[in-house]
């Protein structure tokens, strides 16, 4: 049986970048709501799918995109369901 996961497009910043991307959050388990999900985040990294570089700090990256990155979660100082989009 494969898990299921919820798309939840996000914002997230960090000191030096920001990134827009999709976090996959599992459906099982008690933390439906995404702000349960990410205060009980039990990993070092935080993925994030289909991902952008947007206009925070090192500007020469902008506009790179990325299947697929990881960000330490440690580094994050704003993360946000962007849910508007």
């Amino acid at each position: 049986m494969s898990e299921q996961y919820r798309k939840i497009r996000v914002l997230v910043e960090t000191s030096q970048r920001a990134f827009r991307g999709i976090i996959h959050q599992p459906l099982t388990g008690e933390n439906l709501r995404f702000s349960d999900y990410i205060n009980t985040y039990p990993n070092a990294f935080i993925s994030l799918t289909e991902a952008q570089v947007t206009d925070r700090g090192q500007h020469y990256r902008v506009g790179d995109k990325q299947a697929h990155i990881a960000i330490a979660v440690s580094a994050i100082t704003y993360i946000t369901a962007l849910d508007d989009e």
